[in-house]
Formats: structure tokens, C-alpha cells, sequence
């Protein structure tokens, strides 16, 4: 909320009543994290963790007011490199403590007014909603911010007006375990009702079944901390079809997608429930302000120089937190490490590759079962006749799950049923541990949301292994699972909330295998969550180059998602800033083909691949259509929001110039694009867009511009006719003067008939240089 000032004197800081519009989130820094990170090798400080020596923005650590040294880089393998900057007392005299005492003096009467406006706005929070809900709690995770959270909600409300709810996925920190031993007690003493939910998985065993979870398959959170609790709370208050309110420790200033959320949302996590956010608006300056002045436990993990308080191993972990963690915890962290190498073991010709592959976090990027030593016993086989699902093993009774959808009228092949007031039928074959479906072309037409619900049945029965998620989205009490056996009511309202999961159930999403089984490219389409790139993360980007990491201003989901799009515009490679980068440099960010030269690239990534692949030239297309379009092509409806969001700040960079879409805003919110043709193209650009789609079709170098053209034939090359809107008359032009200037590239033929296109033997590499060498 407040920004701050370094203050000399106490070696803290001093908040002013100045709103901040971006946080850097200062954390303080206790001589463990110095001692792991190698401090003690140049500097001197006293070995206590009475108080914090310094602080840290990001990666840079300030000794009063002044910047004295940065992190840069660092994995879960390999330390962080040290840069010193300045030293932080004169001729190597010992570091002195934060006086925390002295600061929070200082502090004092903008804290109280912080803190008085916050539990004032929690107790209205409690007598507004109070005939609404029927429990409020807060959500505790043993982490700062929800630590905070507690202790403002236990000035606000009576004690016997609000449960504090752990959610154990038995993943967290050894020193989370502490710090809830210690809240537990105190909640104990002063009548505060704490309870623990967990799911019943050790999840050394749902590491196994879901495989590891990644940054787009997080099952984790559904299966070990959300269901277990909407479970827990329902058996506590002996109503299926509770509401709650949770108040949860979300700050605005953790990234960017928080900066979004509503002081109180309806359904955020689960329907009907509710989210009250109460430090939504504060920033960690005024966090570690509370935790000091009330004298608050603070979970050991931070002194440790660990960012977040979390799980042990996490998809969404930077870097560098991932280091630490495992310096803290090794033991703990190398029982999840080995699971993923059992996992992966087979996709890897050696061990050493492997390493690497573990090490550099390649299995967060999972988006299915491709790569991992796991089988599954469902297909689905699209025919004439209309589509075929296998089902061999089935874990669960298809015909409990079935009762979901509707009522099924009889007992025997074809089977008819009732689905929202109309009767369909399918085939079924039940042989020994087989089953073979058969839902005709006929009903796939008539009745597509039939459809995807039916083929979700069976995915059910055949993936099925308990992890009920479906029993906590079903809000009417009518479906338990209990010890792996699946229970439907008769009372079952089919109202399709337990097939919300994206693909009907999370462990078939999350180890299905991509169309074309193993050697199909993998596909999300959504890449970026709505974290698209601005202009100044990229200007920054090419400003600081290689010293981005220790540079940057940008939350960790921010960083972590511009990441993946610098990798996509192959703007970063193994070496950092790249050649690709290089080369753009020397264009320029004011020259469209390099903006040209980036768009061929991401059209070559599912997102934005998917934007050029789907849409035309000269159209208006608006959200709603491009929503159902994204739902229709697998997108997880909980996606499409992001997705559009994302793809709203593309357009609102120069890809816009070159084929990508004009934005469309009413009010200044993005409605609807129009895709509009490349005006001035360059032909280089054309000519590596040339390559790159020879490249993706197997290096074939002879094609026709009338192929080029073609927008119906189904190609792993994307043509830059496609990327760029370019016409015949636009595309002869441009292919015939390049063949003049760079025969040795390629050559073409537009006479008698032919439009006949020759790639020389080169690569998209090769056409770099010629950009080098303007």
C-alpha cells in the first residue's frame, strides 16, 4: 500500500503515506541466508537470529540504505554467483543488527492506522455476511501472510466466530511443520478452533499416479490442499451445500494476477464459497512491520533466505528459491527429485542427460503423459461411424459415473439414456476387463456437450483412483468415494459440476497422451497464464541483456512467464541473450521486421500459433466467439480468460504492425482484434519465415506458392502468407526479387503455370547473416 525509505540510522526503513504503485517486496535478511548464499566468506557479521542484518529487493541486498551486493542466477543444483557491489561497513568491521525496536517506533502511528482501517474493514466483513455464511475461517499455510491474516482476524472477530483451517498436503516445509505447531498451541490457549485437512494420498504415492506436477498440469492443489478442505468443512458442519467465507492471505503486490483479485470474491476456488482477501492492498514492507511490532512467530524457513513458504518442490518455484529450499531441506527435497527421475527415467539415454533434465526444471514444462513411465488404459479412435473409446482396466464402475450426465433406461447394448430432457443412445461391449464404446456420428452432430460429457464417463471409470475432486465440486451431497469405490445418488441433480475438470478428470488430464501418441509435439494453449509481455519488460530485457535476471523488476510469475515468452521468440537460449537477440538488437525494436521476426517464431508455439492458425485476415472477431472457439479446441474453460488477456497484450505491441491483430477496446478494454496484412514486409523477414516452415515440415525445400497460399491443407509449417496476410501478387513480388539477391538461397519459377519455390540448402540460421550484415 505505502511506499518506504531506506532509513541509515536504523538500518530498517520508514513508510510514508505515499501509495505504491509496484512493490519490490523487501524481505529481511538473517545471517543464515548470508552463510548459505557464502557472504561469510568477505564479510563479518554476528552469528544470531535475534534480528535481520540487512535487506533484499529481488536479488539486491541493502545494508542500510545502501546497495552492497546482488545474486545472480542460481538452479536447484548450483548456488547463486555473488556480486559484490560495496562494502557494507568500513575496513571490514562486523555487520550490525536491524534495530527492529527503533524502526518499529518510527513506524508506529502509520501502522496502527493501517492496521485499525484493516480490522475494521474485517469485522464489517463478518456482520455483513454473517446470515450468509455458514462458517468463516481463515486459510493457514504457515507462511507470513497468512500469519498476519490470523492475528488481524483474531482482533476483529470473537474467537468462537471463526475456525482457522491448515491445509496439510503434506509437501511443506520442515519448518512450516514448526511454526503450525506453535499457531496451533496458541490458537489452543486463546479458544480458537484450528483444524488440519489433508488428503488421504501420501503424495509420494499421487506423485507416481498424476505424475510430477507442472506449471500447466498443477493437480497438486486440487488433490492436497482445496478438495481435502471443502471435504473436512462439509463433515464438520454435517452440510453438504455449505457456504464459507475463507480469509485468505492474498496480497496484491505478490504478481500480477493478484493485483487483479477483489477484496471479497464469490466461487474463486469452489462455487458457492467465498474469499475474503484482507491484507489484499499491503506490501511486505508493512508485513514484516506487523510481524515485528506484535511480536508475531515467524516460520524459520524466511530466516533461511527462503522467498515463499510453500511446498518443497513446485512447479511455479523460482530458481534460485529452488536452491535454497534444497540447501535447507535436502533430505525432503531429494525424495521428490527421485520420483521424477523414476518417472522420466525412460525418455533419457543417460543418466547425466537426465540430471540435466531435473536440474534445469524441464519437468515443470509438462503438459501430459508424453515423457513420463506411466500407462493408460483409455483411447479414443474417431472413425466414420463416429468415435470409438477404449477402456481396458477400468479402476471405477462406469455405471455409477454415468448417472452424472442422466438416467440411463436400460441395462443392456444400445444403451439409451435421458440427458437434460431428450433421449440419446451409444453402443457399449463389456468383455472381461474391456470396454469398447461406440457414440455415433449421428449423436456426435446432434449434441456435442452430450458427447464431451459421455466420453468424460468413461474417462472417469477407466482413470478413476480417488482423489475426490469430483465428491468436493458436487455440492449436492450426492456423490462419495470412499476407500476408491464410487458412490452416485439416485438423487444426483445432473447438474455436470464433478465434470468441470478440464477433460472430466485430473488424472486423465494430467498423463493423457497428446493425438499422434509419442512423437506428437507437446500442446497447451495456455503458455503465458495473462502475464503477455510488455514493452518495458522487453526493453529491459535488451538493456540488461545477460544481467536481466539480477536487473529486473518484475514479480516472480511475471519473470517466470516473459521467460518462457524470450524463449519462444528465441530471444534467450542456453547462453542467455541469444543471437537471434543480437540480431534483433541490430534491427531495432522501431523496425518492424523485428517484430516480424519474432512473430515467426512464436507462430510456431501453441498460443500464438494457435491465433494465426485460426483466424483470418480483414475480420473482426470478437471475445466471446474466440472464447468458444479456445473451449472447442481443448482449452480448459478456466484458461480462456487468461488466454484472451494474454493475446490482448500482444496486440498492444507492434506485432500488431505486422499481422498479428489490431486491438479492438471499448471503455479501454480489449473486446475483439482484427488481423490486418503486413504493409511493408520486409524480404528477409519472408524469406526466414521461408525456412522456418520448411524446417517444420521435415526440411522439405520445394513447395508451390499456390501451396503457401492454401489455408486448408493440414502442416506442421506454418507459411508466411499465413503469418503475415500476404497475397499472391505481394508473395511474387517479394520471392522473385529475393531470388535475384540471394540465389544462393533460393530460387523460383513463375511462367508457363509453374509457381515452382526452391530452398537451397541452408538453414533459418543461415538467414540470420544477412541480417548481420546490414
Amino acid at each position: 500500500m505505502y511506499s518506504y525509505d531506506w532509513d541509515p540510522l536504523t538500518g530498517g526503513y520508514l513508510l510514508n503515506s505515499t501509495p505504491l504503485s509496484f512493490s519490490k517486496e523487501p524481505r529481511p535478511v538473517y545471517y543464515q541466508e548470508l552463510d548459505i548464499l557464502g557472504f561469510n566468506a568477505k564479510w563479518k557479521y554476528p552469528k544470531s537470529d535475534a534480528y535481520p542484518l540487512m535487506w533484499t529487493e529481488a536479488n539486491n541486498y541493502y545494508y542500510r540504505g545502501k546497495l552492497v551486493a546482488r545474486t545472480k542466477g542460481g538452479s536447484i543444483c548450483q548456488a547463486p554467483e555473488l556480486i559484490f557491489v560495496d562494502d557494507p561497513e568500513p575496513a571490514g568491521e562486523e555487520l550490525r543488527f536491524v534495530d527492529i525496536p527503533a524502526m518499529v517506533e518510527k513506524n508506529k502511528n502509520i501502522l496502527e492506522s493501517l492496521t485499525q482501517e484493516t480490522i475494521k474493514k474485517i469485522y464489517n466483513t463478518y456482520l455483513s455476511y454473517q446470515k450468509k455464511v455458514d462458517v468463516f475461517y481463515v486459510a493457514f499455510s504457515g507462511g507470513k501472510d497468512s500469519i498476519v491474516t490470523l492475528d488481524l482476524v483474531q482482533r476483529a472477530l470473537p474467537h468462537n466466530e471463526f475456525k482457522v483451517l491448515f491445509g496439510d498436503t503434506k509437501m511443506e516445509f520442515p519448518d512450516t511443520y514448526k511454526t503450525v505447531d506453535v499457531i496451533k498451541a496458541k490458537c489452543e490457549q486463546e479458544g480458537i478452533d484450528f483444524i488440519t485437512a489433508s488428503s488421504h494420498f501420501d503424495p509420494a504415492e499421487s506423485w507416481k499416479l498424476f505424475g510430477p506436477p507442472s506449471t500447466v498440469t498443477r493437480w497438486c492443489c486440487s488433490v492436497h490442499k482445496t478438495s481435502p478442505q471443502i471435504i473436512l468443512l462439509r463433515k464438520i458442519l454435517n452440510k453438504s451445500n455449505f457456504t464459507g467465507m475463507a480469509f485468505i492471505g492474498v496480497r496484491a503486490s505478490e504478481s500480477l494476477a493478484r493485483s487483479e483479485y477483489d477484496y471479497i470474491s464469490l466461487g474463486e476456488k469452489h462455487k458457492g464459497q467465498y474469499s475474503c482477501n484482507p491484507i489484499i492492498e499491503w506490501n511486505t514492507a508493512e508485513l514484516y512491520l506487523y510481524i515485528y511490532a506484535n511480536n508475531l512467530f515467524l516460520n524459520e524457513a524466511y530466516k533461511k533466505g527462503n522467498r515463499r513458504a510453500g511446498c518443497l518442490v513446485c512447479p511455479r518455484a523460482a530458481e534460485r528459491n529452488e536452491y535454497m529450499c534444497a540447501v535447507c531441506y535436502p533430505k525432503e527435497v531429494e525424495k521428490y527429485s527421485s520420483i521424477i527421475k523414476s518417472l522420466y527415467s525412460k525418455s533419457f539415454p543417460t543418466e547425466e542427460r537426465l540430471e540435466q533434465f531435473v536440474s534445469s526444471g524441464g519437468w515443470k514444462a509438462r503438459k501430459n503423459g508424453r515423457d513420463l513411465d506411466v500407462q493408460m488404459n483409455y483411447n479414443e479412435i474417431n472413425t466414420a461411424k463416429g468415435i470409438t473409446l477404449r477402456i481396458e482396466h477400468p479402476k471405477t464402475d462406469w455405471r455409477e459415473w454415468i448417472k452424472t450426465i442422466g438416467i440411463l433406461e436400460s441395462d443392456t447394448t444400445p444403451y439409451s439414456i435421458i440427458f437434460r430432457g431428450s433421449r440419446y443412445s451409444f453402443e457399449l461391449d463389456e468383455k472381461e476387463d474391456a470396454i469398447t464404446v461406440l457414440i455415433s456420428q449421428s449423436t456426435c452432430k446432434e449434441n456435442p456437450l452430450f458427447v464431451k460429457l459421455l466420453k468424460n464417463v468413461f474417462r472417469k471409470a477407466a482413470c478413476c483412483v480417488g482423489c475426490r475432486e469430483c465428491e468436493a465440486d458436487c455440492h449436492n451431497g450426492c456423490l462419495t468415494i470412499e476407500n476408491g469405490k464410487v458412490t452416485v445418488s439416485n438423487e444426483c441433480r445432473h447438474c455436470a459440476e464433478c465434470h468441470k475438470v478440464d477433460k472430466g478428470c485430473l488424472i486423465y488430464k494430467s498423463i493423457e497422451m497428446p493425438k499422434g501418441g509419442f512423437s506428437m509435439k507437446q500442446k497447451s494453449l495456455n503458455c503465458y497464464s495473462h502475464f503477455g509481455p510488455k514493452i518495458e519488460w522487453i526493453n529491459q530485457y535488451f538493456m540488461f541483456k545477460n544481467e536481466f535476471d539480477a536487473n529486473h523488476d518484475l514479480g516472480s510469475q511475471m519473470y517466470s512467464f516473459f521467460k518462457r515468452f524470450l524463449r519462444d521468440a528465441e530471444l534467450i537460449d542456453i547462453n542467455g541473450f541469444s543471437r537471434f537477440a543480437k540480431v534483433v538488437e541490430r534491427i531495432g525494436l522501431d523496425d518492424e521486421a523485428s517484430w516480424a521476426l519474432m512473430l515467426t517464431n512464436l507462430a510456431y508455439t501453441p498460443q500464438i500459433g494457435w491465433f494465426v492458425t485460426h483466424t483470418g485476415f480483414n475480420e473482426l472477431y470478437e471475445r466471446n466467439y474466440i472464447l468458444s472457439l479456445l473451449v472447442d479446441d481443448g482449452a480448459k474453460e478456466s484458461w480462456v480468460n487468461d488466454i484472451w488477456s494474454a493475446y490482448s497484450r500482444f496486440t498492444d505491441l507492434p506485432f500488431s504492425n505486422v499481422g498479428l491483430g489490431i486491438p479492438h477496446k471499448d471503455s479501454g478494454k480489449f473486446v475483439g482484434f482484427t488481423r490486418t496484412s503486413w504493409l511493408n514486409p520486409e524480404p528477409k523477414v519472408v524469406l526466414y519465415a521461408l525456412y522456418k516452415f520448411s524446417e517444420a515440415c521435415d526440411n522439405y525445400r520445394q513447395f508451390t506458392l499456390t501451396r503457401l497460399l492454401n489455408r486448408e491443407i493440414e502442416s506442421d509449417g506454418i507459411s508466411p502468407t499465413q503469418i503475415f496476410g500476404l497475397d499472391r501478387t505481394t508473395m511474387e513480388r517479394i520471392l522473385n526479387g529475393l531470388a535475384n539477391n540471394y540465389p544462393e538461397f533460393i530460387s523460383v519459377s513463375f511462367t508457363l503455370d509453374l509457381d515452382n519455390i526452391n530452398l537451397k540448402d541452408k538453414t533459418s540460421d543461415d538467414v540470420l547473416s544477412l541480417f548481420e550484415g546490414v
